[in-house]
């Protein structure tokens, strides 16, 4: 009886080894068989990794309009604050001068004179035509209306590149140069004051146009190969992320070892989001 009960833990010991030999066997096997699969996995599948690179939400140059005093004067009638949105064409201030006065005068006179010579050399030209006048006669009344059209085409166009409006200067005697914006956009510098002298190499203004808003990318020289035009990228603006596509790339590298890339957004809703000079970090996608 002891031998048989001996014999049964004695086989159940064998059998249970060679379970275990077994279960050891089998999770060395798929062990290694799994590890074989992910390295011929890795091996061929194409490594994807974003190009990162820093950037500068900016505006092109024509975008940035410098506004000028074109003549000497006191501002006048300045409401306007930095950061305030204004129309194409908006009055943004006045300036006064006491030399406008006899410029209005001057160019009154001038037109004056011209309607009158024109009117006479047009009734002479006639007669002229018809030899009713001799040469000489002819000859010195068409001098006379060509000196008055120089005269009056000269002060029209020194009145229209200060920034007066012709009609306004022949009907109304309040003279004020009214500054108008060039274009509809944004007030991000203002360097005057009700009362201020300018003169006609003062700053006044900077008029900041949003509509071509763009990212300007510097990507490291040695990834720019892989860069092309329509490439998507993104940039994180606190918790939102704004999608654009890369539209230009620069053929010269930079001091820094940089290539400038010039990305623009896909919508205009995100723009608004975003402010010039603004530094972001870019992810471009492979």
């Amino acid at each position: 009886m002891k031998n048989i009960i001996l014999y049964s833990i004695v086989l159940a010991s064998f059998t249970a080894c060679n379970e275990t030999k077994k279960a050891e066997n089998i999770t060395e096997e798929e062990t290694t068989t799994l590890i074989e699969e992910t390295v011929k996995t890795e091996k061929n599948s194409p490594i994807n990794q974003n190009i990162e690179c820093f950037g500068v939400v900016d505006v092109p140059p024509f975008a940035v309009h410098e506004i000028f005093a074109k003549t000497s004067g006191y501002i006048l009638d300045l409401t306007i604050l930095e950061g305030q949105h204004v129309k194409k064409g908006e009055v943004i201030a006045e300036i006064e001068s006491p030399d406008f006065a006899n410029l209005q005068k001057e160019y009154k006179s001038a037109k004056a004179t011209f309607d009158w010579h024109e009117q006479n050399f047009k009734r002479n030209e006639k007669l002229y035509e018809s030899n009713a006048i001799a040469d000489k006669d002819f000859q010195l009344i068409e001098k006379e209306y060509k000196i008055a059209k120089a005269n009056y085409i000269g002060l029209k166009e020194e009145i229209k590149s200060i920034g007066f409006d012709e009609n306004a200067i022949l009907n109304t005697n309040d003279v004020r140069l009214k500054i108008r914006s060039k274009t509809s956009g944004t007030i991000v510098k203002i360097n005057v004051k009700n009362g201020s002298m300018v003169s006609p190499q003062m700053h006044l203004f900077t008029l900041l146009d949003k509509a071509h808003l763009h990212v300007e990318m510097s990507v490291a020289a040695a990834n720019i190969t892989n860069v092309k035009a329509e490439q998507p990228f993104f940039i994180m603006n606190g918790n939102d992320s704004i999608a654009g596509t890369v539209h230009l790339i620069n053929e010269m590298i930079e001091e820094d070892n940089t290539v400038k890339v010039h990305g623009h957004f896909n919508n205009v809703e995100d723009e608004e989001k975003l402010i010039v000079g603004q530094k972001v970090f870019v992810n471009i996608v492979q």
